[in-house]
């Protein structure tokens, strides 16, 4: 939060602008207070026996969401730098729409007689408003993008995999329901603890793929930075040596880190040409020598990574066991338990399974959702080739 401002203006941005924990916090319990409003609100009317049941904690309970509500307003509205207009904004009028009605239903429970049928429905329809709360959800829309997002992830993947096994589950409950089908509610725990233990192991495997990943990733941004120094060094030399030179090596590079078929043994005649021209840098190469090292031991660490390091045999056996997991599901556990877990189980574990299958290459993989970022590689072999003059040594 900016101290400079205002307090009206730090209140306003609190609410409105959330960046600070306490903000987020906050925006979290309003979120949180809107759904059990409106499960009250459902239950209200779905089911008031059990509202009238428990009257008493349904009605504190609203006064309580009343009054977070209410403030909520009443300090966004107060501190707006331009009120009408934010009063007019669609979701400020939501949120006047939250509030408003159950105000009107108090007064009225306290001024007028309620035992009309007219009064009495109109004192129904202002409870019934309380679900246009609900609204208030869209504030939230970055949380819900987040959440229900579907295009480029592993659930858009792995929906036909999800929907297969649903599918037979709901074809075996269907056997169930008419006696031709095994019934055994009794596995329940065992099965809770299988996929527990599958996902340690998925889990685990994350943590193997992730580390590589990453240690990719440092190697990668280490060798961007060596080679604009050197680039530098042998420059002051000779104009464009440097560019000349390291613009090559790194084309030579990136092309075969992008490419998981290319022969690795390219780079070794790319490190000696490197080296040829840093020889000129110094009569003596030390330190510079020093620096071809840490590069050639980089380059070979990142093209030996560029494909799955997983053994095949144990990579197969997990996914079968992963798959024959699903498959004991859809026989063992009945009905809408069986559903349920189906989805989840399959969701989870085998969302898993293929997250470490395209982490477990750096580039593309299965399904090309988390790769390396060469972008600072690439815009300095753009820029040397851009500005490159071929040097002497080339002609």
């Amino acid at each position: 939060m900016n101290e400079s401002l205002s307090l009206p203006a730090r209140i306003h941005d609190f609410f409105e602008r959330p960046q600070s924990l306490a903000a987020k916090l906050t925006q979290v319990v309003i979120f949180t207070l809107i759904i059990l409003s409106v499960i009250s609100t459902v239950i209200h009317f779905r089911y008031p026996e059990i509202y009238e049941r428990y009257l008493p904690f349904f009605r504190y309970s609203e006064y309580v969401i009343l009054a977070v509500f209410t403030v909520e307003y009443v300090l966004r509205l107060a501190t707006a730098p331009h009120k009408l207009r934010f009063a007019l904004k669609p979701m400020t009028i939501v949120d006047f729409l939250a509030v408003f009605p159950t105000y009107v239903e108090f007064f009225m429970h306290t001024f007028v007689d309620t035992t009309s049928l007219r009064v009495l429905r109109i004192i129904r329809l202002l409870r019934f408003s309380r679900v246009l709360r609900a609204l208030k959800l869209f504030k939230f829309g970055n949380l819900f993008r987040k959440v229900i997002r579907y295009d480029g992830t592993i659930l858009q993947t792995i929906t036909p995999v999800i929907g297969l096994f649903v599918l037979l589950k709901g074809g075996a409950w269907i056997l169930e329901v008419n006696g031709l089908w095994i019934k055994d509610p009794s596995l329940g725990e065992l099965f809770a603890i299988i996929g527990f233990a599958l996902g340690i192991i998925l889990s685990q495997k994350i943590g193997v793929t992730y580390e590589k990943f990453t240690q990719v990733e440092e190697a990668v941004m280490r060798l961007h930075g060596t080679m604009r120094s050197l680039t530098l060094v042998l420059d002051k030399v000779q104009p464009c040596l440097g560019t000349d030179a390291c613009h090559r090596w790194a084309m030579v590079f990136l092309r075969l880190l992008e490419d998981s078929h290319a022969k690795n043994e390219a780079i070794f005649e790319a490190n000696a040409n490197l080296y040829q021209v840093m020889s000129q840098g110094e009569e003596h190469p030390g330190e510079l020598a020093m620096l071809h090292g840490e590069i050639c031991r980089d380059a070979e660490f990142c093209l030996s990574k560029k494909v799955r390091v997983t053994p095949k045999a144990y990579d197969t056996l997990l996914h079968q066991v992963t798959m024959l997991y699903f498959g004991m599901i859809v026989v063992f556990l009945p009905g809408f338990t069986g559903i349920v877990s189906v989805i989840v189980a399959t969701y989870t574990l085998y969302g898993m399974y293929n997250l470490t299958e395209d982490l477990d290459s750096i580039t593309g993989g299965e399904f090309n959702l988390i790769n390396i970022d060469f972008s600072e590689l690439r815009q300095y072999v753009g820029a040397a080739s851009s500005s490159h003059t071929p040097s002497p040594l080339n002609q």
